[in-house]
C-alpha cells in the first residue's frame, strides 16, 4: 500500500483553497474523535501532540472499476499524510456476493449503483450510509458500426439475436440491459409480460454464441466494421475506442439505463474513515472534481438527460435469474420409465400419453443448440440384464442425420413412447448407466443432467441396491464436469424419496407431479433448473 507521501507532495502546494479546507475538515473531526491516526494525536492527559502521528491507519475502500481512476486521483489530494489508501477496484456486483456471503463492507464504498446497496443484493448485512446519491453518471447504450441498425426500443434489439452483453451476473450494465424492456415497456405500449417474453430469444442467441466459443469478452469494437451486431456497452467505454470512427450510438430513443456511482460508507466505519469519504464527496462535487470526471468520459451526476427510470432490485434479480436459466442451455439425458404401470388411465389418456405430449412440447421450447437424447426402461428393456434402452444418442437438436434433425427425430420418437410400456420398473441400474453417460457427454457451456422420471419404484430383484447406487454416483460425481441427477415423480406411485435421495448426492432436485395436469409444468421446471 502507498502512503500519500509515496505519491508525490509535490501537488500539496498546488492545491485549491476547498481541497485545503477538505483536509482540515478531516483532521478536525478525527481529532474531535480522539483519533490517534491522522497528522495530530492527543497525549494521555487530553493535550495535543506536536510530533506527528502515533500510528498510521488503513482505509478500505472498494470502487467501481469506471470511477477508479477518478477516486485514485481525488484521495491523493484529500488524503492525509499519515492514512494509507490502496483503493480496490471491485465490481459492486462481486463486492456485495462478498457481503451477502458474510463478509465485511468496505468503509468506503462507491459501487456502480444504488440498487446494489439495497437488503436484495446485501443479504440480512447492514446496508451502508448513504453520503452522496450520485458522484458520477455514465449511459449504458447500444454501440454498432455502419452496417447496424437503430431499432425502436431495447426489447426489438435484443429480441433480434445481434446484440450481445457482458455477463449479466458479473456486470451491472449487462444487468441493466436486460431489465431495459420492462423498464421502458409502458412507455412504449407494450405489456410488461410481452417485454419478459424478449428475453427468452435474446439469452437463447447469447448462449448459443457462448457455446461455440464466441462473446468471451465483450467490448465496443469487437465486430467488423461491417457487422450489424451491437454492443451493450457504457458510454465511457464507448468514448474510450480509438480507430474505429464507424462506430455508432444506436441506443434506442426511449432513453438508457445508467450508472450513477453513489459514495456510501459502511455503519461499522470510524470516524476518520468517515471523515476521508466526507472529505472525497465535498472534492468530486468542487470544479478540479468535476474535471477528473470528465477526464475520464463520465458526466458529471447534474446531467440525467435521456435516462430511463431506474429498475428495482427485485427487477434485476427475476431477470438475471431467468437469464441464467435460459442462457446456458441443456444437455440433457432423458430417461423415461416404460413399464406397465405407465399405461395406467389419468384422465385424458394413459400416464404415458400425458408424459409424450409434455415432451413434444417441451421441445419446442429448447433451443436448437440445446443437446438431448432419450431413453426408456424398465426390467430387461435393452435385453435380458438390461434394464434400459436407447432411442436417440445425446445430439444437439440442430444436429442432421440421414436426413432429419435430432429435434425432428426425438419429437418421432416421443409419439412412439405410449407403443413401448411393459414389464416391471429397474429404476437403479438404468440410473447408474444414465448417470455414466451423460459423464462421458459431458459438455462445458452446458448445465448438463439425467432427468430420470418414473411413476413407479424399483422392481428389478437383480439390480444393484439403493445404497450401494448412491455410494457409485458418490463416487462417479466429478467437481470437474459437474452432472445432476433431475428426478421426476409422475403421481404418489413414484418412490420420489430415492429421487431426492439421488438428486441430492449430484446436485440435482426431485420433483412431484401429483395430478395428470401437473405434468408439462413440472416437465418444463425440472428441464430449465440449474
Amino acid at each position: 500500500m502507498q502512503s500519500n507521501d509515496e505519491r508525490g507532495r509535490g501537488r500539496a502546494t498546488m492545491m485549491s483553497t476547498a481541497v485545503m479546507a477538505a483536509v482540515v475538515l478531516v483532521t478536525g473531526l478525527a481529532i474531535g474523535a480522539g483519533a490517534t491516526w491522522l497528522a495530530l494525536s492527543r497525549d494521555d492527559d487530553g493535550t495535543a501532540a506536536s510530533d506527528g502521528c502515533a500510528e498510521f491507519r488503513s482505509v478500505d475502500v472498494a470502487v467501481a472499476p469506471e470511477m477508479y481512476g477518478v477516486v485514485v486521483a481525488a484521495l491523493a489530494d484529500v488524503t492525509p499524510d499519515c492514512v494509507q489508501v490502496d483503493p480496490a477496484s471491485r465490481p459492486g456486483i462481486a463486492v456485495a456476493q462478498g457481503v451477502s456471503m458474510g463478509g465485511d463492507l468496505p468503509d468506503i464504498w462507491i459501487p456502480e449503483a444504488h440498487v446494489l446497496t439495497t437488503e436484495a443484493y446485501l443479504g440480512r448485512a447492514a446496508r451502508p450510509k448513504l453520503l452522496v446519491g450520485s458522484l458520477a453518471r455514465t449511459p449504458v447504450l447500444l454501440v454498432g458500426g455502419g452496417r447496424a441498425r437503430q431499432w425502436p426500443s431495447w426489447g426489438d434489439a435484443e429480441a433480434s439475436g445481434l446484440v450481445s452483453t457482458p455477463d449479466p451476473e458479473s456486470s451491472l450494465a449487462g444487468a441493466l440491459a436486460l431489465t431495459a424492456p420492462g423498464v421502458e415497456a409502458r412507455a412504449i405500449g407494450r405489456s410488461r409480460a410481452e417485454a419478459r417474453q424478449m428475453l427468452v430469444p435474446f439469452a437463447q442467441a447469447e448462449g448459443a454464441r457462448r457455446v461455440d466459443g464466441q462473446d468471451a469478452a465483450v467490448r465496443p469494437a469487437m465486430f467488423p466494421r461491417r457487422s450489424p451486431r451491437l454492443v451493450v456497452t457504457t458510454e465511457q467505454d464507448f468514448r474510450s475506442v480509438e480507430g474505429r470512427g464507424d462506430l455508432r450510438d444506436l441506443t434506442p430513443d426511449v432513453g438508457s439505463p445508467v450508472l450513477d456511482f453513489p459514495l456510501t460508507l459502511s455503519r461499522e466505519a470510524p470516524e476518520g474513515s468517515r471523515a476521508l469519504a466526507r472529505a472525497l464527496g465535498a472534492y468530486l462535487a468542487g470544479e478540479e472534481g468535476k474535471a477528473l470526471i470528465a477526464a475520464e468520459g463520465l458526466r458529471n451526476p447534474e446531467e440525467s438527460r435521456g435516462s430511463l427510470p431506474a429498475p428495482s432490485a427485485k427487477a434485476i434479480g427475476e431477470a438475471v435469474l431467468s437469464w441464467r436459466s435460459l442462457s446456458v442451455p441443456s444437455a440433457m439425458l432423458a430417461v423415461v420409465d416404460a413399464s406397465g404401470s405407465m399405461d395406467f388411465d389419468a384422465g385424458t389418456g394413459s400416464r404415458m400419453d400425458l408424459l409424450a405430449d409434455a415432451a413434444r412440447i417441451g421441445l419446442g421450447f429448447l433451443p436448437d443448440h440445446a443437446r438431448v437424447g432419450l431413453w426408456v426402461f424398465s426390467i430387461d428393456k435393452g435385453g435380458p440384464g438390461q434394464d434400459w434402452r436407447e432411442l436417440e444418442p445425446i445430439r444437439r437438436l440442430d444436429d442432421l442425420r440421414f436426413g432429419r434433425t435430432q429435434r425432428y427425430a426425438l419429437r418421432e420418437r416421443a409419439a412412439e413412447l405410449p407403443g413401448l410400456t411393459d414389464g416391471g420398473t429397474g429404476l437403479y441400474d438404468t440410473a447408474l448407466a444414465a448417470y455414466r453417460e451423460a459423464l462421458r457427454n459431458y459438455r462445458p457451456h452446458y448445465s448438463n443432467a439425467v432427468v430420470l422420471m418414473t411413476d413407479g419404484q424399483n422392481e428389478d430383484p437383480g439390480s444393484i441396491s439403493l445404497e450401494a447406487l448412491l455410494q457409485r454416483l458418490e463416487e462417479l460425481k466429478d467437481p470437474d464436469r459437474p452432472v445432476r441427477v433431475v428426478g421426476i415423480a409422475i403421481s404418489g406411485d413414484a418412490d420420489l424419496d430415492a429421487l431426492r435421495r439421488m438428486a441430492r448426492v449430484t446436485g440435482g432436485e426431485a420433483y412431484l407431479a401429483a395430478e395428470p395436469e401437473d405434468i408439462l409444468g413440472v416437465f418444463a421446471q425440472a428441464v430449465l433448473s440449474r
